[in-house]
């Protein structure tokens, strides 16, 4: 007994656009990504959701509202979707983590991720789990039927290294592009089936 589950990372915004991390900071969709969303929900305006979840981060919540007016739905705001927690690194630039945070940057980059901690933020280990405890309660509210849930790009990562049942050493093998979705076939006693990654064919070509 599957729930057919399509993950979605929010559309643009101006932080996006300028390269900065967004982790638990509240930054709006831009122009951009409020016409990324449009898109997406004439997309999966066909797909019969029955139900439409998003973090409490407000990229998310009205990339979500977009897709569920459709379908009728109002949002289910679930906190446990958030982006990673990132700390002090939330709101700099490539430049500026290079610049000031060097030593960490490496170790992001070259060690395993698991429990490695963002500056008084999170480690991978903690965002996978809160995000598997969403969708678990997700999945068992909506058996056999078909959602969405908004989230964010670490986040989707630590959820899809589960899904595709690899550690979370392999995120960095993943691409989640703003405004696309993954679909995710969630059974509680199973393997996950992972259908689609990074699908982006809605949006046109940049």
């Amino acid at each position: 007994m599957a729930t057919r589950l399509y993950l979605a990372r929010h559309a643009e915004t101006d932080a996006n656009a300028n390269g900065e991390t967004q982790g638990w900071r509240d930054v709006h969709l831009n122009e951009r990504g409020r016409a990324q969303a449009a898109i997406m929900a004439t997309a999966l305006a066909s797909h019969g959701l029955v139900a439409v979840y998003a973090s409490d981060s407000m990229r998310a919540v009205d990339t979500a509202r977009a897709i569920a007016a459709p379908h009728g739905l109002q949002v289910h705001v679930d906190p446990r979707l958030r982006e990673m927690d990132q700390g002090t690194l939330d709101g700099l630039t490539g430049e500026r983590l290079r610049q000031e945070h060097a030593d960490f940057l490496r170790q992001w980059r070259e060690d395993d991720p698991t429990h490695l901690r963002m500056p008084e933020g999170e480690t991978m280990r903690e965002v996978q789990e809160r995000m598997l405890a969403a969708v678990r309660a997700i999945a068992a509210a909506h058996p056999e039927q078909t959602v969405l849930a908004v989230s964010h790009n670490l986040a989707s990562k630590a959820l899809l290294c589960h899904a595709l049942g690899v550690p979370l050493t392999q995120f960095r093998r993943l691409q989640v592009d703003v405004a696309s979705f993954a679909e995710v076939e969630v059974r509680e006693d199973e393997p996950w089936t992972v259908s689609r990654l990074n699908e982006r064919c809605h949006l046109p070509s940049e």
